[in-house]
């Protein structure tokens, strides 16, 4: 398996956006998307999509330079519609306009509809905490990619609909949650299929309902599908699930998962708080790293060295990538080889 420097593939991918004549501006933050993705150790939602992103150009799915249009505005909230760009660059500019929002008014939602994937959502409510702000955001499929079986069924009815919260300090990483509301994002079964491993128990059923663990049955008819997070526990992730397509899908728009047959996008609810606000930074800050090394002094459980934070197992990986570089599976290697 190569390993990769970030630098040596951000240059791969903003060389095949070039060919495609692709907007710089947009090339390289659907690019920085990708490699921060890859750094922090989620390559479910790195280079892996670059293949993925040069297909949907070519076949006209995602529209580069498209305009983003504001369907309803006012001080504190904003509807956008992405016409179908580049989910990277939708998603970014719906939370900086957020933020520009929340200095204003306190508190800001921005909902998206008609955007393409938007990859690893960490990296976007990051940009409010490093405006020293909180954000928040939940991602459905548009109605689509309905790979995930509600609480006790057997057919899927559900998107992975993932949610992300960054929460900034003053001296310490910020903390920074990012996951799905099923067991497992869909992308990492893509990639045990590419590393020819098998799936843990408990990330997937067929369709009579017994567990699998064989990860070709979800790319077969009829599929497998994903569990909700939560094991004897899963009716919270179905039920969180839930509210999370109902906020990025109905209050934006672009639908509630409603078909496996609808077209595969994401719809978005970005939320954003202005800290300063409430209270000043400061003190907000110090709350939280108390809070954080109180949580961190608690006796551990045997063959635990360190309790983690949300977000940190990620700031560590990125160190030793940064260091040792990126491993790319062979299969996501060639296929990126392809396309210079």
């Amino acid at each position: 398996m190569p390993h990769v420097t970030s630098n040596e593939l951000t240059r791969i991918c903003l060389s095949v956006f070039d060919k495609l004549n692709i907007p710089e501006t947009e090339a390289e933050i659907v690019t920085r998307s990708m490699v921060d993705a890859n750094l922090v150790g989620h390559d479910s939602h790195g280079v892996i999509h670059l293949p993925k992103y040069v297909k949907e150009i070519e076949e006209g799915l995602i529209v580069p330079g498209a305009p983003i249009d504001r369907i309803q505005e006012s001080a504190s909230i904003s509807v956008l519609d992405g016409n179908w760009g580049f989910g990277p660059v939708i998603a970014t500019h719906a939370v900086e306009l957020a933020i520009q929002k929340a200095r204003q008014t306190d508190i800001s939602t921005v909902t998206v509809s008609q955007c393409n994937e938007i990859g690893r959502l960490a990296g976007y409510v990051c940009l409010a905490s490093e405006a020293d702000m909180i954000g928040i955001l939940m991602v459905n499929d548009h109605g689509g990619g309905t790979c995930v079986a509600p609480f006790g069924g057997t057919e899927g009815r559900l998107s992975t609909n993932p949610i992300a919260c960054a929460v900034p300090m003053a001296s310490q990483k910020h903390i920074v949650l990012d996951m799905s509301t099923s067991v497992v994002a869909s992308g990492k079964i893509r990639v045990k299929q590419r590393l020819n491993e098998p799936a843990p128990e408990g990330w997937l059923i067929n369709s009579d309902g017994k567990s699998t663990t064989d990860v070709e049955d979800f790319y077969r008819e009829p599929p497998a599908l994903i569990l909700p997070f939560g094991g004897i526990a899963a009716h919270k992730g179905f039920g969180l699930s839930m509210i999370v397509d109902i906020l990025a899908g109905a209050l934006s728009e672009a639908g509630c998962s409603r078909s496996e047959d609808a077209r595969v996008g994401n719809g978005l609810f970005v939320l954003v708080i202005n800290i300063a606000s409430f209270r000043k930074f400061s003190g907000f800050s110090a709350e939280i790293e108390r809070f954080v090394d109180y949580l961190k002094s608690a006796k551990t459980s045997e063959g635990v060295d360190t309790i983690y934070m949300p977000g940190e197992r990620g700031w560590n990986e990125k160190q030793i990538r940064e260091r040792e570089g990126i491993p790319v599976d062979e299969e996501t290697w060639e296929q990126i080889q392809a396309l210079m």
